[in-house]
């Protein structure tokens, strides 16, 4: 079985092409001994690259080029079984943009396939070349720096140190940039044993803790973000009125709360929830998707409902600096939400990399690990980046 692999990078600028000659070369002999071939693409900046070969030499030559220093920003744009070999006749073979024009290039190209039937840029692969060579989205080429360009310092997230109870975790989301926290989200406490009208029950009076846990610091100008099950405002006729009396009780006011609720759990019974959430936001209450792109609802559900906000999933974010098929993915999520004014939050992010991309890419909302944790003694922090000085 064959695999292709492609990929995008950028040039470090200390590389000069003498020295991509030699390392064209050195990477032709071996290729030819691990039965891989490919060709590769320069533009002065950037590197376009294909690989194929048996899958497990495809991807020990990858892992092998991910570790290059001589490139940085290596985004994969494509990792898929081939039924046959476009570019045989090499094990590494360089097209430099900046000496042909861009048909002499196109043509260039084709005319180095091997594969039994003429190449054309009907195939996908090779659309990826076209783009390339024209210069098509470089607008989304996102040059991030090193993650050793930023340090995260700490500090307390709730300054006046009230009471606050174990039975909720605290997960601020943050404007990084700004080192504004936007709102705190109160996770729900784990539920074993409950189910049908018990549960929805539970999910409801939880709410009422979790209110006048936040109340008690949250100043005018903040906001708190609790979990709701789409059935308890469905099945439980005064739940709304409910938690609008909790939230009376707690101090707050409407205008400082925002819902949310699972993408994976909102489709189902969307008609029946959208007629149960008139009187939530009726009041000022926010709403939001979490988990968006885990369900199977995805963009159709934003044609039915369209909620103040949405929390990417975290899958979604892992990695996406160097995944390019989450980055079109994510970009499409922001495109459609910056149309229909839905604010975006993106959820678990672990790496500055990731936090960079996103950043670039117009997120400006975030929440994670590397933002945010728990210190030794059991109290919550925020952490906001800094640049290095050099």
């Amino acid at each position: 079985m064959l695999t292709t692999i492609i990929y995008r990078s950028h040039a470090h600028s200390s590389i000069s092409r003498t020295s991509i000659m030699e390392m064209i070369e050195l990477a032709n002999a071996h290729n030819i001994k691990s039965d891989v071939t490919g060709i590769l693409i320069f533009n002065g900046i950037h590197f376009l690259q294909l690989l194929e070969g048996p899958d497990a030499q495809v991807n020990e030559i990858y892992t092998r080029i991910c570790s290059d220093t001589r490139h940085f920003n290596i985004v994969e744009l494509l990792n898929d079984v081939a039924p046959f070999r476009r570019f045989g006749n090499a094990g590494m073979e360089l097209i430099d943009i900046d000496l042909h024009s861009h048909e002499d290039c196109l043509r260039t190209i084709l005319n180095r396939g091997t594969a039994k039937h003429q190449l054309l840029y009907n195939d996908r692969a090779l659309r990826f070349f076209r783009t390339f060579i024209e210069s098509i989205q470089q607008e989304k080429y996102y040059e991030l720096p090193s993650a050793t360009e930023w340090f995260f310092s700490r500090e307390p997230l709730i300054t006046e140190s009230p009471y606050v109870a174990n039975s909720f975790i605290i997960n601020p989301v943050v404007d990084p940039l700004a080192r504004k926290v936007h709102s705190f989200q109160f996770s729900n406490p784990v539920t074993t044993g409950l189910y049908g009208m018990g549960l929805l029950q539970h999910d409801l009076e939880s709410k009422r803790v979790a209110l006048l846990e936040a109340g008690s610091f949250l100043h005018s100008g903040q906001r708190v973000s609790i979990s709701l099950l789409p059935l308890t405002i469905i099945k439980i006729s005064d739940a709304p009125c409910t938690l609008l009396k909790y939230i009376e009780q707690s101090g707050l006011i409407p205008e400082q709360i925002i819902i949310e609720f699972l993408e994976k759990d909102l489709f189902a019974n969307i008609d029946e929830f959208l007629h149960a959430l008139r009187t939530l936001k009726s009041a000022g209450i926010s709403v939001a998707i979490n988990d968006f792109g885990s369900g199977h609802a995805g963009l159709l559900l934003l044609t039915k409902f369209q909620p103040e906000k949405i929390k990417i999933h975290s899958e979604l974010i892992r990695n996406i600096h160097r995944d390019g098929a989450k980055q079109a993915v994510v970009q499409s999520i922001i495109n459609c939400c910056d149309t229909l004014e839905i604010r975006i939050c993106a959820t678990g992010i672990e790496k500055a990399e990731e936090w960079m991309w996103l950043e670039s890419a117009g997120i400006a909302y975030f929440q994670g690990p590397l933002f945010s944790g728990y210190s030794d003694d059991g109290l919550p922090f925020v952490s906001w980046p800094d640049p290095v000085e050099i």
